[in-house]
């Protein structure tokens, strides 16, 4: 099937070619290497492609450093550095609309919502295959079962593993390790079935963070755009493609992890559609970083996204936090990256606050914007939320639930030192 879009390898060769670009701090260095993921955005007027975000990571916390004022990025997982980078591209385009200047979004004034211009689309890259699900190849898992939704797919539902989905054991003899654990009771956590859904290694100290084919899974269904930013748009951002710059990826098995799995579990919503994007696997692109078995993984983590350079578009992490942070700031706003849950609602207060149109839409005062708790806000996208909950009910019944008082959380929990920022 011909595709509407640039080829797989044209939008790989983008995001490699701006990482090259890139200042070296915060790239790993000869001993080390790392997994890279961007999002290119595609103008399909005028037949052009610009990367808009850009990450680079492999590491994610434990739940005992899990963070109470969204200040720690729990995940710094590739994917969803790049996710969290469009995030912020997505916030700065928002505010290029509001003050009438060139955007890729257009104000609704009738219906109170901002429009993502049509021409425009958007398309995932990763160096590596997302940890989990995606990573299991099972041959008795074939082409028809996977797309067509009728029948009933070969990966059926297991009696040992009920709570679960797509729950073919494999054989000894095929056993594979994803790098993503299952959850539950099981002799051996990295053991994998086939379909089912998983958190991410951490040393030790187990995360609560799902794997990366889980969560690229969820935005297939939901959306790229996450519950705040969900409230503002009138329809949900999907990527339409997905490339894979790796020769151990398997079209059939990213396929799976995607969308194929759910085949025989159908989710109807008005609003938010399941997708099949296009799946390009790119053997012959290569990236310099690639994980070697000689090497160490960078402990870095690296975000990018289009934004002037006058706001500070590149940020490098470690454990979480911002790279550099003294010790006396690292349970600061200061020590946050501006991908992180808090400084992200603090964008979402600034649009909110020049477009007073949205309090009032919401029911909610001026004045509480900055004193409503993070939950409250994520909990206005009613809409997103019984959706997600429909979606965590029909696909990923033990998607892992983090401690309520790590969204309990306000942009004036903690006293933000704005000429450190």
């Amino acid at each position: 099937m011909s595709s509407p879009y640039p080829a797989g390898e044209l939008l790989a060769e983008l995001c490699l070619n701006k990482f090259d670009t890139l200042p070296k701090t915060g790239k790993p260095t000869n001993k080390e290497w790392t997994i890279l993921a961007g999002v290119v955005q595609y103008d399909e007027n005028r037949k052009e492609s610009k990367v808009v975000a850009l990450g680079a990571g492999t590491k994610c916390i434990g739940r005992s450093k899990l963070c109470s004022g969204g200040l720690i990025l729990n995940d710094s997982h590739a994917e969803v550095l790049a996710r969290r980078a469009l995030l912020r591209y997505f916030y700065a385009e928002l505010r290029k609309a509001i003050e009438n200047k060139l955007s890729i979004f257009q104000w609704n004034a009738e219906k109170l919502f901002f429009t993502l211009k049509r021409e425009l689309s958007f398309h995932f890259i990763s160096t590596q295959t997302p940890c989990g699900d995606a990573c299991i190849e099972d041959e008795s898992c074939d082409e028809e079962s996977i797309e067509t939704p009728n029948k009933k797919p070969k990966l059926v539902c297991d009696e040992l593993v009920q709570k679960d989905f797509g729950k073919t054991l494999l054989n000894d003899s095929e056993v594979v390790y994803t790098g993503a654990k299952l959850i539950g009771e099981h002799s051996d956590l990295l053991q994998q079935f086939v379909g089912v859904v998983r958190t991410k290694p951490g040393r030790g100290d187990r995360t609560l963070s799902m794997s990366c084919s889980d969560k690229l899974s969820r935005w297939n269904v939901l959306g790229v755009q996450g519950a705040l930013l969900d409230t503002l748009l009138d329809k949900p951002i999907y990527f339409e493609t997905l490339t894979f710059c790796c020769s151990r990826s398997n079209e059939k098995s990213i396929r799976r992890a995607i969308y194929g799995r759910w085949l025989d579990r159908q989710f109807e919503h008005v609003k938010y559609k399941p997708q099949k994007p296009l799946i390009h696997i790119c053997d012959n692109t290569k990236f310099k970083y690639v994980e070697d078995t000689g090497k160490q993984p960078s402990p870095n983590g690296l975000v990018w996204c289009d934004i002037p350079v006058n706001v500070n578009p590149i940020e490098i992490s470690v454990n979480g936090k911002r790279q550099g942070v003294t010790a006396k700031k690292s349970n600061s706003p200061q020590a946050a990256l501006r991908t992180s849950k808090y400084h992200l609602l603090l964008e979402y207060v600034e649009l909110l606050k020049a477009k007073p149109e949205f309090c009032k839409k919401f029911g909610i005062t001026m004045e509480k914007l900055e004193i409503l708790k993070y939950n409250e806000f994520k909990n206005i996208a009613e809409e997103y939320q019984n959706a997600w909950g429909k979606v965590k009910s029909d696909y990923f019944q033990q998607w892992t639930s983090k401690p309520q008082h790590l969204q309990t959380f306000s942009i004036v929990t903690q006293k933000t030192d704005k000429t450190n920022l």
